[in-house]
């Protein structure tokens, strides 16, 4: 069996007024370019200008044909989130990516629900206890997961899939 050697570096917190996210440095630095462009307007859109460091993971070996995933601890006021975003060349030469970001919230889902993601519809449940919600686009689905003894605490993920 041939073993797929992965290359993975962890650069630390960029400056709030980056040109680049560190998504975007680390696929051009190591050779990813088919997926370039699309890693780099997600990294803009998801992670911007707020401060991150992140871990990402490429095939060292054919960078530019596999998949490339990274990591990100995105800083906010109140904490931070984790953001995976995905990128993989399709057999068309194009490139897939897919983001999703994950953090907690001192409150319970229903009221999560109700003050933080109001707008948005309702789609249904998984495993009779996460809801799932969508955007008015159906684009973007958020998915909301009781947490703590007394469900005080609500796991948010965000998730977002772009076809190029």
């Amino acid at each position: 069996m041939k073993k797929i050697l992965l290359a993975a570096s962890v650069l630390f917190a960029l400056s709030a007024h980056a040109d680049t996210t560190v998504i975007e440095s680390q696929a051009d630095k190591n050779g990813v370019v088919k997926c370039a462009e699309p890693l780099a307007e997600m990294g803009d859109f998801i992670i911007g200008d707020k401060s991150h460091a992140s871990h990402s993971t490429w095939n060292s070996k054919d960078p530019d044909n596999r998949i490339y995933a990274s990591l990100s601890s995105k800083g906010y006021s109140d904490g931070d989130s984790h953001v995976t975003v995905i990128a993989a060349p399709t057999s068309s030469g194009k490139c897939d990516t897919t983001y999703i970001e994950t953090f907690a919230l001192a409150k319970s889902c229903m009221l999560t629900r109700e003050e933080v993601f109001g707008d948005w519809a309702y789609v249904g449940t998984m495993n009779e206890k996460t809801l799932i919600l969508k955007n008015d686009d159906d684009t973007v689905n958020i998915y909301l997961s009781a947490q703590g003894t007394n469900d005080n605490i609500c796991l948010v993920s965000k998730r977002e899939v772009v076809y190029q």
